[in-house]
């Protein structure tokens, strides 16, 4: 038995996902595909465009075969505490044999050494990047800075003994201010200090890039990017053909979502977060174990000038504190988070799994280190201490989300205990 794991959002789940699920069991060999999935709220600072059981589904639908809950505390982490979390939850099941992610360099043995020299931090990298951060270069840039000048030395003295070395130093700043290669470089640095036995293996990433909201393209080769598609949900422009950008398998699933209008945008929490702040003292804030103190003097200097969630994401914005950092920030005061994002999961909650799994299941429960849960009323008798206090943490979120979501559709609200995984026959 082969199993790859996929530590994805699915914000929401489309044909570049489906592609790489599909990518996991004919090039990789995969039997079975696990995936940890973000909950209610995801890594860009926002809740999920839609509900994580319905996401969970879709998933299903699109060819995983077990899908698993990221922690609230994880899924709202900076990358290298979501990296940090997603492996920690796949590594404990003891049965995942690769981690398959998406990059932009599709190249394993870039990102892996990049993650070595990361986790080594050797004192020329050290020297370099204490430079560069005395310069007053903001964090990301100096030690992008501070690779390519320390793989640039590197490479001289690998050349000078004769070994080479495969990173080019020209390559790092490319490598290092793309999305998707940075996740990389953390997904591989989290397998590395947890020394897991799960091989890392970089997928290259087709069709748009993160960001890019350029949906025109309809080539069968085409890939839309998640952004591009909750872009063109925003702009809601009557009746739109999302058919081209969702596998059809799962189609109906999201076309009766937004059928119900059972989808959410940052804009739900433009009036709750302004409350919220206004809770806040400068002694409460620093609680939060991600905000800055700079950022922290902005939110009290600037609270007064709020508009709306975006608004004032971007009226906090400076070229030290990036927009996705502070929406990461004022998510978690939103949710009253104040706890670091733990580096250990101690459980596997399950959203929703395939019926034909059942021989999967049974080797997790032959090997994992950390219970499973599939019953959320169940946790109090199964999990301990620590595991208690992050599922319910994350229960509580979802619980905000969901009275978000009611209303907005006015359907009755269904609290997280009473929400079973969906089961796909």
């Amino acid at each position: 038995m082969k199993v790859v794991g996929i530590i994805a959002e699915y914000n929401p789940f489309h044909r570049g996902h489906e592609y790489q699920i599909r990518y996991a069991r004919e090039s990789l060999g995969a039997d079975y595909v696990i995936v940890a999935m973000s909950g209610d709220f995801v890594q860009r600072g926002a809740p999920a465009l839609m509900p994580k059981h319905l996401r969970a589904e879709m998933a299903l639908l699109g060819g995983a075969d077990l899908v698993l809950e990221l922690p609230v505390q994880v899924s709202t982490a900076s990358a290298e505490g979501f990296a940090a979390g997603g492996v920690s939850l796949l590594d404990g099941l003891g049965i995942v044999d690769e981690l398959c992610f998406g990059s932009e360099c599709g190249d394993t043995e870039i990102l892996m050494e990049t993650a070595r020299i990361l986790v080594a931090e050797p004192p020329a990298y050290r020297d370099f990047l204490q430079k560069n951060l005395r310069a007053g270069m903001s964090f990301p840039l100096a030690r992008s800075r501070a690779l390519t000048s320390y793989v640039a030395k590197s490479a001289i003295s690998d050349v000078s003994s004769g070994d080479g070395h495969f990173i080019f130093s020209e390559q790092m700043d490319s490598i290092l201010s793309s999305p998707n290669n940075i996740l990389g470089i953390e997904y591989c640095k989290a397998l590395l200090r947890q020394n897991s036995s799960i091989r890392p293996h970089a997928l290259l990433r087709k069709g748009s890039g993160y960001h890019d909201a350029d949906l025109s393209d309809v080539s069968g080769d085409f890939f839309p990017s998640a952004s591009g598609i909750r872009e063109l949900l925003s702009a809601e422009k009557g009746a739109m053909d999302f058919s081209r950008f969702i596998p059809a398998a799962a189609f109906p699933v999201f076309s009766s979502a937004l059928e119900k209008k059972c989808w959410l945008l940052e804009t739900v929490l433009d009036l709750p977060l302004h409350y919220k702040l206004f809770l806040e003292t400068e002694e409460t804030l620093r609680q939060y174990p991600d905000l800055s103190d700079a950022l922290i003097r902005r939110i009290l200097k600037y609270r007064n000038q709020y508009e709306s969630f975006s608004q004032f994401a971007d009226l906090l914005k400076t070229r030290d504190i990036t927009r996705s950092a502070i929406c990461r920030g004022l998510v978690r005061i939103f949710l009253d988070l104040k706890e670091k994002a733990p580096g250990h999961i101690p459980y596997a909650r399950v959203l929703g799994f395939r019926k034909d799994s059942a021989p999967l299941l049974g080797q997790i429960k032959k090997g994992t280190s950390i219970p499973m849960l599939t019953k959320a009323a169940d946790a109090s008798s199964i999990l301990n201490k620590d595991g208690l206090g992050i599922f319910n943490q994350t229960c509580e979120a979802s619980n905000l989300y969901e009275m978000l979501l009611c209303r907005k559709t006015g359907q009755p609200f269904v609290h997280e205990f009473q929400k079973p995984p969906r089961i796909i026959l």
